[in-house]
């Protein structure tokens, strides 16, 4: 190799060729090295070479999910009881035996209480019924959350890859085939 055209290349080309020649760490020489190996020559040695299979993996998206919350209304029916209050006259019989005179002579009370329109005393006894009241409160019935699951699957990847040989004539010895 001519050594004028050696100095004129560039650190990269002078990479590539010292690494061709089958040098090993030619990625971390300098400048000078790179030159200086490839000055010296060859050492009479071949480097073979095979391709390997690099396998990685790359993301897809497959899909999306998402949680919307929104409000719709129904109709509810609810039976609640409620009470009511009556009025039932009762009327009970003295029995003839506990009857016996009133002693008190002023018993329908004076004149002015019972000569009015309402004709006397009154007795009042107030009603009471019970009424539906509804209301609403708002109350926690569910937690909802979406939640990635990772599944892992083995896939058999296959591929063609370039192997180089060398096959050696040695004297003496029979032919043979190295990297196979």
């Amino acid at each position: 190799m001519d050594t004028a055209g050696i100095e004129t290349m560039t650190t990269r080309r002078l990479r590539e060729l010292v690494a061709g020649k089958g040098v090993h760490g030619a990625e971390q020489m300098d400048r000078e090295q790179l030159i200086e190996v490839l000055r010296a020559g060859g050492d009479d040695a071949m480097t073979r070479s095979e391709e390997q299979l690099l396998v990685g993996t790359e993301l897809w998206e497959t899909g999306r999910a998402r949680l919307r919350k929104f409000v719709v209304t129904e109709d509810v029916q609810v039976t609640v009881q409620v009470r009511r209050e009556g009025i039932r006259l009762e009327r009970i019989p003295i029995a003839e035996g506990d009857q016996r005179p009133v002693e008190d002579p002023d018993v329908f009370g004076p004149a002015e209480v019972f000569g009015t329109e309402e004709g006397g005393v009154v007795y009042e006894i107030t009603l009471h019924e019970e009424r539906p009241v509804v209301t609403t409160e708002i109350v926690p019935v569910e937690r909802v959350r979406l939640a990635k699951v990772v599944e892992v699957d083995d896939h058999v990847v296959s591929g063609e890859v370039r192997k180089e040989r060398i096959e050696t004539d040695l004297p003496g010895e029979a032919p043979r085939v190295l990297g196979s």
